[in-house]
């Protein structure tokens, strides 16, 4: 069966069916292709039909092979039993037709833990997307203000979705966009120049507090001119010169940032927003740390604007005829990419059928950047068209041991080189780009493909992903328990950051370890918080991507159920036995040369999961569906606690047969599961 199993039983079975299918139409004269009939193979609905089933009912009609089920079922079994397969004990069928096998277990069990220990860490990769670069943006997170619990979905997600398609053997490019350049950014800067001048009040004092951090002193600062503006705006018939100045003055730093002027007198806002960058994306950087996130590439909004990468790009645009400048109207000053005939709600909360690319005082929107940041992306930059090339400084080891790189135009020092050249095409040059931004966006994704279209770059459109989710908002509890009011009475309270009405990602990040600690307080500090961490990074990626959740600390720190921590405590559970039978000395033996006469059905059921493991990885990466992969480890994990509590200790056990296939199959387990939690971006933890 080994060597005709390149990877699990559904492809084993496959193959003797697709023989014994390619025997019956010889037989019959049948000239059809076996291609186009489809094989449904799956767990048996009920234990008595054996192990696994097979409908033939799609295959009998008039357009294909024109029998009736039943008796095309009959042939094919009669012609597979007569394959003699070791494997296969015993072939039935059912109405209405139905082929069904049951297996010899004993025999395919020691096969498939043998396959899983032979490939150890690399069971369930396989080299599918060899020679296939794929760059994976995510996280992006404006370089304003702490990150929140939103920005944990995306970060979650994007992670996972990296590390699914790096098992699938592609060559995935992590990339972490910093839009240091947009309003955000120029708010937080125009507080700090308003706290200089002390026409600025914040919430807490003016000064950082004891112990705060500056990515949290930085969001108090946006939230103190967010309610500046406010104010403006309730007093502007009486007082309209104070909206007027904080506008204007918005609009200088705007304009400063992107073409990156030194100012002949006053503040120097690029340089302050740069600092103020950099400073927030390393607390960032750190936060994500906590959740065993990691990147390849920091790219910079910035340094896509001074390296006038958009500007090129901008010129193609306009020279091609795809951009209008109206005259009058909401537009009017104006560049303008036609697009649709509908109404759609963009960035700025309007509708229009057109997308502004250029405003009317010159500074781009974050659609236009988004255009030339896709365009280099796959490498069209190149085209000396355009002929923009960018280069890269390490920017830091990460917790996990690899290089973060930088991007940075030819002009801009080069701080913190530590001694590393690196060829600027090692850097996008994708066949595929995945960007992992909320549903909200998906109106700009849309008109960012289909600019690309228009410029003629149609693969490069077809292979650029949307992957969307839903936002996430905080249950009733978890929102009181942060210090939300909660007085409204709703069953869940979205977040707004610039009224300050959020749940910052640090803060849940410590809430939840010191919840793991009050509940089991047996546990270090270190095992608490990868706990903490991997019940997080579980809440938010086990959801469909479109559906919207209400983070309750409760639900997600579970130790039972459909939670991280229960697949960490499954994990630790094997580990147990394991470490058990070596105190008593006993060694697994070099090969299962005697097998049980029979299985239990937990380990049959444990078995099956274990071998599906590489077909719902290869599924779910396929699908750029985390949620997938999650289900898939929550049901191994669930299928070996069924195992623990159905079958007598191992430690107790007297017959060595039965002592041996159980502790190889422990040992396959601890194996297969690590490698999913591993997929998934948990630290496994050998004990709790």
């Amino acid at each position: 069966m080994a060597e005709a199993t390149p990877r699990d039983l559904h492809e084993y079975l496959t193959t003797f069916i697709k023989q014994a299918l390619s025997t019956y139409l010889a037989q019959e004269q049948i000239d059809f292709a076996i291609e186009q009939l489809p094989i449904d193979l799956r767990f048996s609905a009920q234990a008595s039909f054996g192990d696994y089933s097979m409908p033939v009912m799609p295959w009998g009609g008039k357009n294909k092979l024109a029998r009736k089920p039943l008796s095309l079922a009959e042939a094919l079994a009669t012609i597979l039993r007569n394959m003699q397969i070791p494997a296969i004990q015993e072939i039935t069928v059912t109405a209405p037709g139905f082929l069904n096998f049951r297996l010899n277990r004993p025999f395919i069990g020691q096969v498939i833990i043998e396959r899983v220990l032979d490939a150890g860490a690399d069971f369930g990769q396989n080299d599918t997307g060899v020679e296939t670069k794929i760059v994976v943006e995510h996280t992006n997170i404006n370089s304003n203000k702490a990150a929140h619990v939103g920005h944990l979905r995306n970060s979650c997600i994007g992670d996972s979705v990296v590390r699914m398609l790096r098992s699938q053997g592609y060559h995935v490019e992590a990339q972490n966009y910093i839009d240091d350049s947009g309003v955000q950014v120029a708010d937080v800067v125009m507080g700090f120049t308003l706290l200089q001048k002390g026409e600025l009040q914040l919430p807490g004092g003016n000064e950082e507090m004891p112990g705060e951090s500056f990515d949290y002193y930085c969001s108090r600062v946006y939230v103190a001119v967010g309610k500046a503006f406010d104010e403006a705006e309730q007093v502007k018939e009486s007082q309209p010169e104070k909206l007027d100045r904080l506008k204007e003055m918005r609009k200088a730093v705007l304009h400063a940032i992107e073409h990156g002027s030194e100012p002949e007198a006053g503040p120097d806002y690029p340089l302050l927003a740069s600092d103020i960058s950099r400073q927030i994306v390393q607390a960032h950087l750190t936060t994500m740390s906590r959740l065993n996130v990691s990147y390849d590439l920091l790219t910079w909004e910035s340094t896509v604007l001074r390296s006038g990468l958009w500007k090129r790009t901008f010129a193609m645009l306009r020279d091609r005829g795809l951009l209008e400048k109206p005259e009058t109207g909401k537009a009017a000053g104006c560049w303008i990419l036609p697009f649709g005939n509908e109404e759609e709600q963009v960035e700025e909360g309007d509708h229009s059928s057109d997308k502004i690319l250029v405003r009317s005082d010159g500074t781009a929107t974050y659609t236009a950047k988004d255009i030339a940041y896709q365009l280099w992306k796959f490498g069209l930059t190149d085209d000396p068209q355009i002929g923009v090339q960018f280069n890269f400084t390490p920017w830091g080891r990460q917790h996990d041991g690899r290089l973060l790189w930088s991007m940075q135009t030819s002009e801009q020092e080069n701080e913190s080189r530590i001694g590393e050249e690196v060829d600027p095409r090692r850097f996008g040059h994708a066949k595929r780009v995945i960007n992992v931004i909320d549903v909200r966006q998906s109106y700009l994704q849309q008109v960012l493909y289909e600019s690309l279209r228009r410029l003629g770059f149609t693969d490069q459109a077809d292979n650029s992903t949307h992957l969307a989710y839903e936002v996430v908002t905080l249950s009733a509890a978890t929102a009181e328990r942060m210090g939300i009011d909660t007085s409204a009475g709703h069953d869940f309270y979205a977040m707004s950051g610039r009224k300050g009405i959020e749940i910052k990602a640090d803060d849940l990040i410590n809430a939840s370890i010191k919840r793991m600690l009050e509940t089991k307080p047996e546990l270090s500090a270190e095992t608490a918080a990868v706990a903490a961490a991997s019940a997080i990074r579980y809440f938010m990626i086990r959801y469909n991507l479109q559906q919207v959740i209400a983070l309750d600390m409760d639900e997600a720190l579970r130790s039972n159920g459909d939670t991280g921590v229960y697949l960490q405590y499954a994990y630790a559970r094997a580990n147990s036995i394991l470490r058990k039978l070596d105190k008593t000395g006993y060694k697994l033996p070099e090969k299962l040369e005697l097998l049980p006469e029979q299985l239990e059905q937990s380990e049959w059921e444990l078995l099956r999961h274990i071998d599906a493991y590489p077909r719902n990885l290869a599924e779910a990466s396929a699908k750029l569906a985390p949620n997938m992969l999650a289900t898939y480890a929550y049901d191994l994990a669930s299928h070996f606690s069924d195992f623990y509590e159905h079958t007598p200790p191992i430690l107790k056990e007297t017959d060595e047969r039965v002592k041996a296939f159980r502790a190889w199959l422990v040992s396959a387990t601890v194996q297969t599961m690590g490698n999913a939690l591993r997929v998934l971006g948990f630290v496994p933890l050998e004990s709790m």
